[in-house]
């Protein structure tokens, strides 16, 4: 796996799928958060991260998306994450960080989710 940060965003049914590999680090944080940032100030509402490809992610890469959920909170949107792969995992786990975010074990579960929550807005 190329551990270069590498996003890939579409969107489907107003819900943005970012799909995320390589490593968030020191490094690649301002790239994820320039991609975030703008979707959010373009009017997305709820935003799935895809980490079936994401190997790492640090402290910087947790408050960019702790800037971002709460951003969008606001908004009454949303941040999901969707297949974390177990390096990811134990950051979440060990930070907290898991019961801040809806976690699913597939997009479509995270897809339904998002679905679920703006039907009953």
């Amino acid at each position: 796996m190329d551990e270069h940060l590498q996003i890939s965003v579409r969107e489907f049914e107003g819900i943005l799928l970012v799909d995320l590999s390589g490593k968030i680090d020191a490094v690649s944080s301002d790239y994820y958060e320039g991609e975030l940032k703008n979707r959010i100030d373009s009017g997305i509402k709820n935003i799935i991260l895809n980490m079936a490809q994401l190997s790492y992610i640090s402290s910087s890469g947790l408050r960019i998306l702790l800037i971002a959920s709460k951003r969008l909170k606001q908004t009454g949107g949303m941040i999901v994450l969707a297949d974390m792969q177990p390096g990811p995992a134990g950051v979440f786990k060990m930070t907290g960080f898991d019961r801040l975010f809806p976690v699913f074990g597939t997009m479509d579960e995270a897809i339904i989710f998002i679905r679920a929550k703006n039907n009953n807005i």
